[in-house]
């Protein structure tokens, strides 16, 4: 089984029906507030004032005025929590499950269920009234499931990745959390860091792009930036006391690539295309293995 896929934690919790969401009310009445995610329009409507007030502040570098967007419609679940605390003990993976209605991707996690409907561009997340799950990070959570979902339909990945930009291109290091990712980003003597945790990989026509996003994970310093970079190259990462690169045996680069793509590793047999975005990104930037050290030097190993 590829690494990092952990059924056992997966989708152990089936999200609401639509059926649901229909009787739910709008959490206020305040402005909507439009994201811009990697070039992935998101405008979350139905806010009341205090959480509008945070995502604001949470997004602001990457707030938009476009008005072709997808519509996320904010709601009161009426309930406390979605998956009780104690189902999920500290240690167990973080209950994020997916289930589907007709073309209707659901979703559902301590702090909010949800809806997203890929052909109407539109959806819904229902708040738990309990901020056992911070209600802000629920909203990131339902927007990382939709931005992986909706960059899939154009040849695209989401992937468990840091990005850092340098000379004009943008490369990703994947890796399980505790792989290294963060500090290979927060050591790099070179380049600006797009994120240390989610890295969005979009496709215009045959090429491959690296885009700046919010999902900057827990790296903090430096600018947050937007805007998109041809990839440069693709590397699984894994902590050595030396730095070099080490070519992926064939047949394993799509396998460890999938196992760094999140929210759609488990649905395999809904959706062909995650594993055909997965090879074509492999046949135009192949992976490899980068054995780094913690001097931020690796870059030498790269070239």
């Amino acid at each position: 089984m590829p690494e990092e896929i952990q059924p056992q934690i997966l989708n152990r919790f089936p999200p609401p029906p639509l059926d649901f969401f229909r009787p739910l009310k709008p959490l206020g009445d305040a402005p909507p507030l439009t994201v811009d995610i990697g070039g992935l329009v998101f405008r979350l409507e139905g806010c009341d004032v205090a959480r509008r007030t945070q995502l604001e502040q949470r997004y602001a570098e990457f707030l938009s005025e476009a008005s072709d967007a997808y519509v996320a419609s904010l709601l009161d679940a009426a309930k406390e929590h979605f998956v009780m605390p104690e189902e999920a003990p500290v240690g167990t993976g973080h209950p994020l499950s997916l289930g589907w209605e007709g073309e209707d991707l659901l979703v559902r996690s301590f702090g909010f269920a949800g809806w997203i409907s890929l052909q109407q561009a539109r959806g819904a997340i229902a708040l738990a009234r309990a901020e056992y799950e911070a209600s802000a990070w629920c909203v990131e959570n339902y927007l990382r499931v939709a931005t992986a979902w909706r960059v899939l339909g154009e040849g695209g990945v989401l992937l468990h990745a840091a990005s850092l930009v340098v000379e004009g291109k943008g490369y990703l290091f994947m890796g399980a959390s505790g792989s290294g990712k963060s500090t290979l980003a927060a050591t790099s003597r070179l380049g600006e860091v797009l994120s240390d945790d989610l890295s969005l990989v979009r496709r215009h026509g045959g090429r491959f792009m690296v885009a700046g996003t919010p999902f900057r994970g827990t790296y903090t310093r430096g600018r947050k930036i937007r805007g998109e970079f041809p990839v440069g190259g693709v590397f699984r990462i894994l902590k050595a006391k030396t730095n070099r690169v080490e070519a992926v045996p064939g047949g394993s680069a799509v396998p460890i690539l999938l196992a760094s793509a999140p929210f759609v590793v488990d649905q395999l047999a809904r959706d062909g295309r995650i594993l055909e975005n997965l090879r074509q990104l492999d046949n135009a930037h192949p992976l490899a293995y980068l054995h780094f050290d913690r001097s931020g030097d690796f870059w030498d190993a790269l070239r």
